[in-house]
């Protein structure tokens, strides 16, 4: 059985950072020994490395995110490229295109959202999205434009987990017609959905290249389907430059 300092521990420490964070309100010694299941003395083993470490500051009503917590955030939107620029250029692309402008950043093999921003206004149509592994990555368009940049053996786990499940009628659920797309999104340069991963919501995306070449986010725009129809072209020459230009902006 590992020791204090083993694998376990490291597992536990992780699982207080993210009950910490989790919570509306400082969280007791006590309280995260109950969610932990396990004695107070071992979770105050725990807290000592964090708080001195500074990612958990002790408070009169428990324990509180660290001073450490925005850094590590600052260091990941710089490795990611999601500075300042970023949400100018949503803000642009969102008035030229008249629709919901996003940036989606992937990580790892490219499957991975690994963060997301959103220019809209009240009313206008946007994606409901997240971070972490997306079951709905063969539906959305952005999802798409990772699924044609990643390795065939990154597709092939997504294809076996989670699979092409549909969410709405139009969702993709053949694996032939979801490479035959593909291609199509590596020869264009952009990918497009029709109520796939939302009912009443169209979405188009372009890939955004990192300094190496390869993909690490896309832009994307939001509509309802009957405005995609009747603008297809201007937004999709709109996004293919929005995301040209970020890919620009990573090279510089």
């Amino acid at each position: 059985m590992p020791g204090r300092t083993g694998p376990r521990a490291a597992d536990r420490t992780l699982e207080v950072l993210e009950i910490v964070a989790q919570a509306a309100a400082p969280v007791s010694a006590k309280a995260l020994a109950r969610s932990l299941g396990c004695a107070l003395s071992t979770v105050y083993t725990l807290l000592t490395p964090l708080t001195e470490r500074g990612y958990l500051v002790r408070t009169d009503g428990g324990y509180a995110l660290g001073y450490r917590i925005p850094a590590l955030h600052r260091s990941f939107q710089n490795q990611m490229g999601l500075d300042d620029g970023i949400h100018g250029l949503l803000t642009r692309l969102r008035h030229a295109a008249r629709a919901s402008a996003n940036y989606v950043a992937f990580q790892g093999d490219g499957l991975l959202v690994a963060d997301v921003r959103t220019v809209a206004v009240d009313g206008e149509e946007r994606p409901d999205l997240a971070v972490g592994v997306d079951p709905r990555t063969h539906a959305w368009a952005h999802g798409k434009i990772a699924l044609a940049s990643t390795g065939a053996a990154a597709r092939r786990r997504y294809l076996e987990e989670p699979g092409l499940r549909r969410f709405t009628p139009r969702t993709i659920a053949s694996t032939e017609q979801l490479d035959g797309e593909l291609r199509r999104i590596r020869r264009t340069g952009v990918a497009l959905d029709i109520e796939e991963a939302q009912e009443g919501l169209a979405c188009l995306a372009s890939p955004v290249l990192g300094a190496d070449g390869t993909v690490i986010g896309s832009v994307s725009l939001c509509v309802r389907p009957d405005d995609l129809r009747a603008r297809r072209q201007e937004l999709i020459t709109t996004v293919r430059q929005a995301a040209q230009e970020a890919t620009q902006a990573n090279r510089r």
